[in-house]
């Protein structure tokens, strides 16, 4: 049963003052830190696989969920996670078919060691002796010798001896993966004839098959955003990491603020927002439809309740709306003075008492105390989102209450309508970030608000990026990468009234002949100095 107590203000508050203050101000401490990230893992986190080939895989470690144990499917194949909580991050996990995810002991890596296998070892070392006794030979033998290439390799079933059938028997036998890729390594026909790479490459396929590891990972703004873009771009309009923490950067998102964002990249942006400040502040979320999207991408960021509260919803009717319909809702609003919703909602009192109808159900015909955990659990979940769900007046009264301290857009839709529509929304002096995947709407948008001078320090942004394999004598870029990064639209909002753009034409033209061009040109020197120069030098 859940308790709330009521506190005092005289005691919340300290009275004294100097040394006495500071002092009883680190012994309260900040209450929201006591919420903070964990460093194991928790039942209902959600966390991040992370494979050696790439794959990234998103899993809920919960104990049970309706009665059974929550999976999480990896390669057709589903794995518990209940053994997963008390795990601390970064711990690198085996996979097996009857085991599941077994946590490995020591220092591991995501890739086993190939020195492990016995079979890997004596090529090596085989190929060390014959480096050191052609560097010994004489030139005689040389033509004898026959260097080690893959010229003579033919892509077929025939050098391998060990069958498939033979294969799927080991591993119902639940024979470890080194042993496995041991064996079909004894079992090639053409493993001694390939080069040292060639071995490495052979080796490192088969353990990613046979002996998979993947690491256990927190889920943060940077990872979920990676994963979701390598999952599929085109979902989060091409948003990568790099390109969100440009967005957090240029809209100075800090503790206290209140953000205004219309998000339609899967709500990456919205759940980075209410992390980075942390349960301090308001993130007015924009959204279409019916009922508020992307709830479940943003349940993977572990938000605490208060990260989860600075959330507000506003339905986009609130903000896309022509003049005639403003100003009707407005009188509307000024005739209507009390909130129904809020006034129903005032009626409930925590802790919530049961009715006779149901404390009848919950005595005499649950017939076990486990049933009647799990049914009081629910209810007591089902009435504080009742008494924490704000009405659609206090949406409202937020949206037009205060004026916001930035604004991002990241959407699908028109950047140039958006963001007219939403700017009035922003206070003067405020910073907006305009993402979009294509290039040439925020040109368009870019010359609108030169045009009608309703921003400064304007910038219209991209990133490049390039990934590069960074292994010995096999350096170079990745040879399939995508380079798009989606592209910014940040400035400075001036205020409609007393914001004025003091460097028109005149005086950008004067202070070019006085100072020089754009590109650096000095202005021309006055005549009147060049000319008794020139007469001293007849």
């Amino acid at each position: 049963m859940l308790e709330v107590s009521e506190v005092n203000d005289s005691e919340a508050i300290p009275t004294s003052c100097g040394a006495d203050a500071e002092e009883n101000a680190e012994e309260m401490g900040d209450p929201l830190l006591e919420l903070g990230p964990s460093p194991v893992v928790r039942d209902g986190d959600h966390v991040l696989l992370v494979f050696a080939d790439g794959r990234k895989i998103f899993a809920h470690c919960v104990t049970k969920v309706r009665g059974k144990s929550a999976p999480v499917k990896i390669a057709k194949r589903t794995y518990n996670t209940h053994n997963l909580i008390g795990l601390s991050y970064g711990t690198v996990l085996e996979l097996g078919r009857s085991a599941g995810l077994t946590p490995l002991e020591g220092n591991q890596d995501l890739m086993p060691d190939p020195a492990a296998i016995q079979m890997a070892d004596d090529s090596i070392d085989n190929d060390k002796k014959a480096a050191d006794a052609d560097a010994d030979a004489d030139s005689e033998d040389v033509e004898q010798k026959k260097s080690r290439d893959n010229r003579n390799l033919v892509d077929s079933n025939d050098a391998q001896a060990i069958t498939q059938s033979a294969i799927e028997q080991m591993r119902e036998k639940e024979t470890h993966g080194s042993e496995i890729v041991q064996a079909l390594i004894q079992n090639s026909a053409t493993f001694d004839s390939k080069t040292k790479f060639s071995k490495q490459k052979y080796i490192a396929r088969k353990q990613l098959k046979y002996q998979p590891r993947c690491r256990l990972t927190r889920t943060t703004m940077a990872t979920v955003c990676q994963a979701l873009y390598e999952k599929d771009a085109r979902k989060v309009l091409n948003l990568r990491s790099d390109t969100l923490a440009q967005i957090l950067c240029y809209s100075n998102v800090c503790a206290g603020s209140q953000v205004l964002v219309f998000d339609t990249a899967q709500g990456i942006v919205i759940g980075s927002l209410a992390q980075r400040l942390g349960g301090y502040g308001k993130v007015l979320s924009v959204y279409t439809g019916h009922a508020p999207a992307y709830l479940d991408l943003i349940s993977r960021y572990n938000l605490n309740f208060p990260e989860n509260q600075s959330i507000k919803w506003i339905h986009a009717s609130e903000v896309f709306k022509d003049n005639a319909t403003q100003n009707q809702l407005s009188n509307t609003e000024e005739e209507e003075e009390e909130d129904l919703e809020k006034k129903d909602r005032d009626q409930f009192n925590w802790p919530c008492p049961l009715l006779p109808h149901t404390l009848n159900y919950v005595k005499n015909e649950m017939t076990s105390d486990k049933h009647r955990d799990v049914f009081l659990y629910k209810r007591a979940q089902r009435f504080t989102r009742k008494l924490t769900r704000p009405t659609a007046m206090e949406s409202r009264q937020w949206l037009n209450g205060r004026l916001s301290d930035s604004l991002i857009i990241a959407s699908k839709y028109d950047p140039t309508s958006t963001l007219l529509q939403l700017l009035p929304r922003l206070r003067p002096s405020g910073p907006f970030v305009v993402f979009f995947e294509y290039l040439e709407p925020l040109v368009e948008c870019f010359r609108e608000l030169q045009n009608k001078k309703l921003a400064i320090n304007l910038r219209l942004t991209d990133t490049w990026m390039r990934e590069y394999q960074v292994l010995e004598n096999r350096t170079h870029p990745n040879m399939t990468m995508s380079q798009n990064g989606g592209f910014l639209l940040s400035g400075t909002k001036l205020c409609p009234v007393t914001g004025i753009n003091e460097l028109n034409d005149e005086a950008l033209k004067d202070a070019r002949e006085k100072y020089g061009g754009r590109r650096g040109k000095r202005p021309p020197k006055d005549s009147s100095s060049t000319q008794p120069a020139a007469k001293k030098s007849k």
